[in-house]
């Protein structure tokens, strides 16, 4: 890219969506601790100083980043599902799951949103993305609610938050290292060893079981 000051709101986020790319570009083959902000800026074509002109650090790009995987999620799901077709809970936990699976890397990144993403940020850069944050939940809230007659907002939005807690501690606890994953094959330990998938489905099951009944 050949840098040039954006002289527009359209070139902004061009320039941002760019960066975005470098960054996601970079996350396929690096964990976070891995990837700095000068590695992004090389990746972006940007110098280091041109983008301090849209990110002060790593953990905003990371946040933005985020927020742009947040967005992908809610419009998978609104197209997953069909409004007025009635799903078991069973029917429904299988293809929430399954969604899930295809957006491995939206775990990978909640999963280290709150102990690195959301430091080292600004108030106003923090603010922004709960603000869009929240109002995706909302989104999916009032889709979900469509779903099932039965939920209300406040319902709705209970269990998207407990399934992603769920989903995070899950992911956490199977997305294992290669000696992580040799221990588990001992018969000794293999009564610790998860299954990520049915795990969730189980788990998105209760939860939503229990939201209805409540």
């Amino acid at each position: 890219m050949t840098w040039e000051r954006a002289r527009s709101e359209e070139q902004k986020e061009q320039r941002i969506t760019g960066i975005i790319e470098a960054t996601a570009r970079l996350y396929e083959t690096h964990t976070f601790e891995e990837i700095t902000f000068v590695l992004i800026a090389r990746e972006a074509t940007f110098t280091r100083s041109n983008l301090y002109k849209y990110f002060n650090s790593k953990e905003e790009i990371f946040l933005e980043f985020l927020r742009h995987d947040i967005v992908l999620w809610r419009k998978a799901v609104l197209s997953k599902f069909s409004p007025g077709k009635i799903l078991s809970v069973k029917e429904f936990a299988s293809a929430w799951v399954n969604l899930q699976l295809r957006h491995e890397r939206l775990l990978k990144l909640m999963a280290i949103l709150h102990n690195a993403l959301e430091k080292n940020v600004s108030i106003e850069k923090l603010t922004e993305f709960k603000r869009g944050a929240k109002e995706e939940l909302f989104t999916l809230a009032e889709f979900l609610c469509n779903l099932f007659p039965k939920l209300t907002i406040e319902k709705a939005a209970n269990f998207l938050e407990l399934q992603l807690a769920a989903a995070i501690g899950l992911f956490q606890m199977t997305d294992l290292s290669e000696t992580q994953q040799r221990i588990l094959e001992d018969p000794e330990f293999t009564v610790l060893k998860l299954d990520f998938a049915a795990s969730f489905q189980e788990t998105v099951e209760y939860i939503l079981k229990g939201t209805l009944s409540g």
